[in-house]
């Protein structure tokens, strides 16, 4: 009687403790960026690690903070799209260097200084893919 209930106990521990699977990670395999300058429209497609860590770095310094309705809206002027591994692609609005909308999320209001880098980086970053 003792062996079963210690086996019970054991089984049940084992059961419980059964490995989890672990999240997968998402890793970005390529940007695609359009932007609007005007009636100029720049292109730019990139897939080497050293571009898209570039782009993505540009994303980490943008620095958006709280949500805000866009006084006088217009067209966003930037399109990013983050291409990954697996699952969805996740997009970036930019209108002109004032906000940025992730997702189809809010607007937030980002560092126009830092977003305003945007245009002179993509002249000087050829698509590499």
């Amino acid at each position: 009687m003792k062996k079963t209930v210690i086996l019970l106990i054991i089984c049940v521990i084992l059961c419980g403790c059964k490995k989890e699977k672990a999240p997968e990670h998402r890793v970005v395999t390529g940007i695609q960026v359009e932007y609007h300058q005007g009636e100029n429209v720049l292109h730019r497609s990139y897939k080497k690690t050293e571009n898209v860590q570039f782009m993505l770095n540009y994303l980490r310094i943008l620095n958006p903070f709280g949500p805000v309705i866009p006084e006088g809206r217009q067209a966003d002027n930037c399109r990013i799209t983050l291409q990954y591994s697996h699952g969805p692609d996740s997009i970036y609005l930019q209108q002109g260097s004032a906000y940025l909308c992730r997702n189809g999320g809010p607007w937030e209001s980002i560092d126009s200084a830092r977003a305003s880098l945007l245009y002179p980086m993509l002249l000087l970053l050829p698509s590499d893919a």
